[in-house]
């Protein structure tokens, strides 16, 4: 009776120039069922890995079998590679197969089942191939290590970074230099304010063009590789850590560690609570109810003509009720009446900067404080060093002490950046606060509304009061405070009529908004320097 048998070839991308093309397998194949007259009864073809039998069309060869129980004599392939790189699994495949009256055979390595040395050899056909397989995954990994020891970032690129070659001739990651490359970069710095909840600025950036999903964003956020830093994995006895990269870096270690200290929570300056943004509220959560002293919020409405009306509200089951537009100009107005003198906010400036300049003293023990900590960090690891070569504690013991010494050296190193930057760059940002003082109402009005609630907060230190029956006092920051008290003497004159540039009084100020009942002062130039 005539042999019905199955040609099955199998090929990996990397062995396609090894002479294991699968037209060259199948040729062969079809001339040994011809050769020998077998009848040919299917023919299937994988293009994956042997480690595995959990490959597509092998699933359908069983399938088929087991199906058409008797119908299959042999199941034929060039060499025992092609069958499988895995002994053990290999093995459970060629008992399954016998049960169901099927023998596998390599037509260049065949062997006859029926002789117990047979499996002597057949043991041999598949240990080479696992050997050769763990081999090169061996050597891959040993190369990928070098590769990352070495500073070279492998695997996908980072978002805001695309593939290049250096001057060998090798591959590197480089700065995109476009939209993508931006967008990563206010995505730390942003982030880096505390003024944004992370899902939030996602949601913002996302709109803007950053294609990130919620993990995504995560990792990219927490990802050390935008410093500059290449993550070499732990192997064995050595720790994980991270070295410096050839590729540069687009994030400063003081902004990527200000993001890390608040998704740690070392930073209290994250906003919990997720609250959209709209351009027609900018004043939503920054607003109290007069009667029950809740904080008031927004919505829209629509009308018959299907035009939309916007409102703030208390939902607390009070009448108060106010339509967007009026409330947000009478704050434009509050805004416009604090237009000052600037050479009052110059001598401000002057005077803030020699104020931080006397401070800068304890700065500097501040920083004296920390780099003796480095150094006994520094003395720690050598002395760990030390002592697991003269075998008082074990590898193990050494490799956590060195991942903890390490991390908190990365801590320090982080801590001593911020206090020399700002030890050495105090007067840019006076200066940068200072003018957008001076153009106050200019900002406000032209800025997003992000801007706009970075401004409302740095100016007012608690909640708004808005009363449609009359207008009430507000106090404002004591640093606007100051500035405008100063500022009597430039523009007072001898008979004491108010002044020009201001109509309100330091006593009764704009009316119509007021601060609720708390006090509190906040440093002005924190919010004013992001705008």
């Amino acid at each position: 009776m005539k042999k019905r048998a199955i040609i099955y070839t199998r090929v990996s991308t990397d062995e396609q120039n090894n002479g294991y093309s699968p037209l060259d397998q199948k040729v062969k194949l079809l001339k040994h069922c011809e050769n020998n007259d077998i009848e040919m009864v299917g023919f299937y073809h994988d293009d994956k890995s042997g480690k595995t039998f959990d490959r597509p069309e092998w699933i359908k060869i069983m399938k088929f079998i087991k199906k058409n129980r008797g119908y299959v004599d042999n199941i034929y392939f060039i060499k025992w590679d092609r069958f499988s790189r895995n002994v053990a699994e290999a093995y459970i495949t060629i008992r399954d197969l016998k049960k169901m009256g099927v023998e596998a055979q390599a037509i260049e390595q065949p062997l006859d089942f029926e002789i117990p040395e047979s499996k002597i050899m057949l043991a041999i056909y598949l240990a080479a191939p696992e050997v050769d397989n763990d081999r090169r995954a061996l050597n891959i990994l040993h190369g990928i290590r070098r590769g990352k020891k070495e500073g070279r970032w492998l695997g996908a690129r980072l978002r805001g970074y695309r593939n290049a070659r250096d001057a060998n001739n090798r591959p590197i990651m480089v700065p995109e230099g476009g939209e993508q490359e931006e967008l990563v970069k206010r995505a730390f710095k942003e982030f880096a304010t505390g003024l944004y909840n992370i899902e939030e600025l996602r949601l913002k950036l996302l709109k803007e063009g950053l294609k990130c999903n919620r993990s995504s964003f995560w990792m990219l956020s927490r990802n050390k590789g935008y410093t500059g830093k290449v993550l070499v994995p732990g192997y064995k006895d050595e720790a994980e850590h991270w070295v410096n990269g050839v590729h540069e870096a687009i994030i400063d270690n003081e902004t990527f560690f200000a993001v890390q200290d608040i998704l740690e929570g070392r930073k209290k300056k994250m906003p919990n609570k997720f609250q959209t943004i709209r351009d027609e509220f900018p004043l939503r959560g920054y607003l109290t109810c007069s009667q029950c002293g809740r904080t008031l919020t927004a919505s829209s409405s629509r009308g018959k003509m299907k035009t939309l009306f916007y409102y703030y509200h208390c939902n607390k089951g009070c009448k108060e009720r106010y339509k967007a537009s009026l409330i947000n100009g009478e704050f434009e107005k509050l805004i416009s009446k604090l237009t000052t003198n600037e050479q009052t906010i110059d001598l401000f400036g002057v005077l803030l900067k020699s104020s931080l300049r006397n401070r800068n003293t304890s700065v500097r023990t501040d920083i004296e404080k920390i780099q003796k900590d480095i150094s006994k960090q520094e003395l720690r690891l050598k002395n760990a060093k030390e002592m697991v070569l003269d075998g008082e504690i074990t590898s193990e013991d050494y490799k956590g002490m060195k991942s903890e010494i390490e991390k908190t050296l990365e801590r320090l190193i982080s801590d001593e950046s911020k206090l020399r930057n700002a030890l050495e760059n105090y007067g840019g940002l006076v200066d940068d606060a200072m003018d957008v003082i001076k153009e106050l109402e200019t900002c406000y009005k032209t800025r997003d509304t992000v801007a706009k609630q970075r401004i409302i907060t740095s100016l007012y230190p608690e909640k708004l009061i808005f009363e449609k029956s009359g207008y009430r006092t507000t106090k404002m920051l004591d640093v606007i405070t100051l500035i405008n008290r100063y500022d009597a003497g430039f523009e007072g004159n001898k008979k004491g009529k108010s002044r020009k540039f201001c109509n309100s009084s330091l006593q009764v100020d704009p009316e119509r908004f007021e601060l609720s009942s708390k006090q509190g002062i906040k440093m002005l130039s924190t919010c004013l320097k992001c705008i």
